[in-house]
Order: structure tokens, then sequence, then C-alpha cells
């Protein structure tokens, strides 16, 4: 399963993978994949990651999720892959108004499917983004008018990075 975790405004996609039993093939951003053995026991998470151990409580609060053990204590927020899409998408809606297109987060424009000039409607493909091996077709999130498109094939990209932006539709316009 796929996630992105954030922390302070930063977002970094975390990789885990069963492996039976309490293990599993974990990869945190473009470090190294590493073999986890975890259990629970009470309330709290017991890590074992070659030879270091951890012990962590781990709590929800609302979507927050606090984490604290040894020389640690942060909150996250963790999304599957499609709460990220959904909620860059929400944020980016927010920011700008409904009018600029995103990305959810770092990765590489595969294509652009709109010029700058062409008419789209909510819920057609704007972009799409390659992000931790995932290809993600951004849409519109309004009617509107391409009024600049940001970046290009193979351009790389940051988190919440301005893809295209979107001037809505005149609501006198015959459509």
């Amino acid at each position: 399963m796929r996630y992105v975790i954030e922390e302070s405004g930063e977002t970094t996609p975390v990789e885990v993978h069963p492996l039976g039993g309490d293990r599993y093939r974990v990869k945190i951003g473009d470090g190294p994949a590493h073999v986890v053995d975890a259990f629970v026991d009470g309330g709290h998470r017991h890590l074992l990651a070659g030879t270091a151990s951890f012990v962590i409580e781990a709590g929800q609060r609302g979507e927050m999720t606090h984490i604290r053990g040894q020389r640690l204590d942060t909150t996250l927020l963790v999304l599957d892959s499609r709460n990220s899409r959904r909620r860059a998408r929400h944020v980016g809606a927010m920011v700008g108004g409904g009018n600029v297109v995103r990305s959810p987060m770092p990765g590489r424009v595969v294509d652009v499917l709109v010029s700058e000039g062409d008419a789209v409607q909510m819920g057609q493909g704007i972009v799409i983004v390659e992000a931790m091996k995932m290809e993600n077709e951004l849409r519109a999130e309004i009617d509107g008018v391409v009024t600049k498109v940001h970046v290009r094939a193979d351009d790389r990209v940051d988190g919440n990075a301005e893809l295209v932006t979107l001037e809505p539709k005149d609501e006198n316009e015959d459509g």
C-alpha cells in the first residue's frame, strides 16, 4: 500500500508491503526498503528493523495521528494515495479558488492534456503526474478556460506545485 505522510507541511511518500505474518517491507521517500517486524502489545507498537528496535504509542486525533516513543513525539497526517489526491485537489481549490490544478505530491509530469485557450469541463483530465510509481490523472474542478499551463511533459514538480490555471466559465455564456 502506498501512503503519503505529512508533517509540518512536508510530505513524504511511504510504501508498505506485507510479507506475511507481522513482517513488512517499508520504503520511506527515496531511501532503501527495509524489512520491519511489527506487532501490537496493548497500546504499544513494537517495531524491529534489522538491529534497531522501537516501541511507540500511536493515537488518532481527528484525521491526525500522534506518535510518541523514544526521542519521538510528533503529529502526522497519514493519507493513502486516493485520499492524498483528493486532499491535494481540495487544498488547490481552496488556495486557488478552484482555478488552479496542483500536483498532489512530488513527481514527474507525464503528459499535459490541454493547451492555453482550451475550454474544459469539470471532471475533464488536465495533466497526468507520475508519483510513487503511479500515474495520476488530475482533473478540472470547474468548467472554464485554460489561461496558463505552467509545466511540460517530463518536468519534475514539487507537491502542491501549480500545473494549470483555469478561468471559471462565465455564468452568462451559452454553454
